[in-house]
Parts: structure tokens; sequence; C-alpha cells
């Protein structure tokens, strides 16, 4: 995958190259009756659904052919820098945030709040609209448990945390009587600072505040669990500590996982004594009453072919129908608001574990957001905060320490 700091100078140098190849270009792409839309990974398993929805809008919209390519995720960067560079992008581009906002930053995407009108754009979930991306569709987590662990441990199966306090309580509980970890956390500590409504920025977004005293409490307790052996060490792996910990859950080794419903399929194929025992619930609410959840969306590159007739495919793309559509094949979850109440995400069964899970997936929307900040220089950003995060659970330096040192870094990047 090419790293961000060369995707942003090859963006760069694709903007500037871009203005020049556009006044050449412009006149012949105007011409054009065709778009096309590039996405991410969805063939084989979506071929069908694509071509039946271009299908559709294809016949509403006679003259206008609509053609799609599916890219792996670590090629669609570098091939959308390509098409600005030579003055013949795509009408449509599936991103995902942190893609997204590179490209923004650079200022070659589309301000979508002029093109799609507030009545439309108040059908979605605003924790996920974004001036420059509609959001497509949403992976909320669910907190997953074994209630075998459980009952060895001498809690009850049929109450599972409800809240943060209860999460690390019935964790050490888990650990001490079992001698199994009951939680194995992926810290993303940005994110949960916010899910627990601790500031992170100032409003002007010129200086850190993620070394406040709050925040340097959050991130003691991941220091005093790991001191006392009440988490694995590996949960110091950070972004590699998320399929360590899938597998010791999948192995019947681990209490608790926060995951995405779509993760009980697996657990069901690999092992179907730990998914008997598997139990679901709604992740903890935090202080800040929002949840995390990554989205995919589609943007618009700027003097893209055929604008108007772009955003009505995204639209039609994004509607209800096809929304729940691709829901039901993905088990992935709506970003527009009445979708997420169709029977389909309501309706519950006893005897199924995915309904259930559904269910409560879709219960959270409401209070879920993307929280991936809107920042310049975001690969630095996250690597200071990421080293600070390390070092402090390496016990190399305090976290009050290591947290001021990453503000400073933040606060001069971000001047």
């Amino acid at each position: 995958m090419f790293s961000p700091i060369s995707t942003e100078k090859r963006i760069k140098a694709a903007v500037i190259f871009l203005f020049f190849s556009l006044f050449f270009s412009g006149c012949a792409r105007t011409r054009r009756r065709e778009f096309q839309i590039w996405t991410i990974s969805l063939r084989p398993l979506f071929t069908d659904y694509m071509k039946h929805v271009i299908a559709q809008w294809e016949q509403k919209h006679p003259g206008i052919k609509v053609k799609w390519l599916d890219l792996p995720i670590n090629a669609i960067q570098q091939k959308l820098i390509v098409g600005l560079a030579s003055g013949d992008p795509p009408s449509i581009v599936n991103l995902n945030t942190d893609m997204a906002l590179q490209f923004k930053e650079m200022g070659v995407l589309e301000n979508l709040d002029q093109d799609v009108p507030p009545r439309i754009r108040k059908k979605y979930f605003p924790g996920f609209w974004k001036n420059f991306a509609v959001p497509w569709y949403v992976a909320p987590e669910i907190l997953i448990y074994n209630r075998k662990i459980f009952k060895k441990a001498g809690l009850n199966p049929n109450k599972p945390p409800k809240t943060w306090k209860e999460l690390i309580h019935d964790s050490v509980i888990i650990k001490q009587k079992t001698g199994l970890y009951g939680w194995f956390p992926a810290i993303k500590f940005l994110d949960e600072l916010q899910e627990q409504g601790i500031p992170v920025i100032s409003p002007n977004k010129k200086k850190a505040l993620f070394n406040n005293p709050e925040a340097v409490k959050w991130l003691n307790m991941y220091v005093q669990l790991l001191k006392k052996g009440d988490l694995p060490h590996e949960a110091i792996l950070l972004g590699k500590a998320y399929q360590e910990a899938v597998d010791q859950y999948q192995a019947g080794n681990l209490g608790i996982l926060m995951t995405g419903p779509q993760f009980l399929e697996r657990i069901k194929q690999n092992s179907e004594t730990v998914y008997r025992e598997t139990r679901v619930a709604p992740l903890p609410l935090g202080k800040g009453n929002v949840y995390n959840a990554a989205c995919m969306n589609l943007v618009i590159p700027k003097n893209a072919p055929l604008k108007q007739d772009a955003v009505s495919f995204l639209l039609f793309l994004t509607n209800q129908e096809n929304q729940l559509k691709f829901c039901k094949k993905a088990l992935v979850f709506p970003s527009l608001i009445n979708a997420a109440k169709s029977p389909f995400f309501t309706h519950t069964s006893r005897k199924s574990l995915t309904s259930q899970a559904r269910s409560i997936g879709a219960s959270e929307l409401k209070y879920a957001k993307d929280l991936t900040l809107e920042l310049p220089h975001k690969r630095d950003l996250n690597e200071a905060v990421q080293n600070a995060v390390i070092k402090a659970l390496w016990g190399e330096e305090s976290s009050q320490t290591a947290l001021n040192h990453a503000a400073k870094i933040w606060d001069r990047l971000l001047k």
C-alpha cells in the first residue's frame, strides 16, 4: 500500500499537472456521455448487485452509460492520482475516510453540500455525512462475549457489562478467576477519548488537548491493567492487536471482544463450540454519548465528467432500497436513517444470534459517528500519538510526559 506521505506528494504533483491537462482535455470530455465509478473489492460477491443497480439507473437515463471498475484497496489511490493528472478522473470513487481526507485536503473533491439539497442530506445519519463525501455503508461494533467463560469466573452470563466500569471489572474478574484474559483491547486512543467526551483538539484545530488530566487518566487505566497482568502484553501492538484478539476469542481463550456483527459468521465457520457459547450485547456507551464507527464513502472529483449525472447515480446507489439490498449481502449497516428502521434490522429472533447482533448494531447507529479527525498532516499526527501511547504502555515515560511530547508535535504541525 502507498504510504500517506508519498500519496500526499503524488496528489500535489497531480493537482499541479491537472490544471494544465484540463485546459486541453476539457472540451473532449464534455462531449462524452459516459462516466466511471470506481469501487473497492466488491467483485465477485457484488458483481450482480452492481450490474443490476447500474442497469436500473441507465434505463431511467437513456443515452448515458456507467462504467464500473473495481479495484483493490491498495491500488485505488494511485490510480485516482493518475486519473486526476491525466485530466480524465472517474466521476465517482469509493474511498474510506482517511483516503478521502487526503484528497479533500488537496482541494480535488467536489463540495457535495452544494450538489445535494438539505432535504436529501438530512436523510443520512448526521454522524456520517461529510461535505466532501456521501456515506455509503457503515460498520459499527458490538460486544460479543463467551458465556462459558463468564460462568467459570462466577459472573452472570445473562448480564454482560453495560458500562466501561463494568467492562473493566468483569475483565479483571475473569483473569483472576480463570487465568484467561477477559478483554483484549485494540487501543484507539483518540477515538476512545472522543467516545468518553474528553477533548482532543481546540475548536480552531490549532492546539492539541489530549494531554489533559482526563486523557492522562484514561491512558493510565491501560498502563495499570498491563502492569497487573490483567491485559495481554500484545495490546501494546495497537493496530495489530485486533487480529490477535480475534484469534484468541475464536480459540475460546478470551471472554469479551468488541467487533462487527459480521464476525459472528467467522466464529460459526471456524469454531462451532465457541459460537454456541457466544452471546451479543451493545457496546458500553461512554460519557461522550457517541460510538465510533468506520464508514465507506463515495466522492466526486472536481472536473469529473457528467457531474450532475454522477450525483444522480450516487444518490440512487445509496437510496433506501439499494442500501438494504447491499446490507443484506454484506452484513454491514446503512447510512440512511430510515433504512436502519427496516424489519431486517429491527426484527430479532431468540434462535438467531445474527439477527440479535444486527438489531444491536442498528440501534447503535443513532449514537454512531465517524470520529476520524479532519486535520492536515494526518500521518505525522497519528504517529506522534501512537508513539506516546506505546511509550506509556512500555513504561518508558509517564502517561503525562508522553502525551505532552505528542501534544507539542501537534501544536507545531497545526500552526
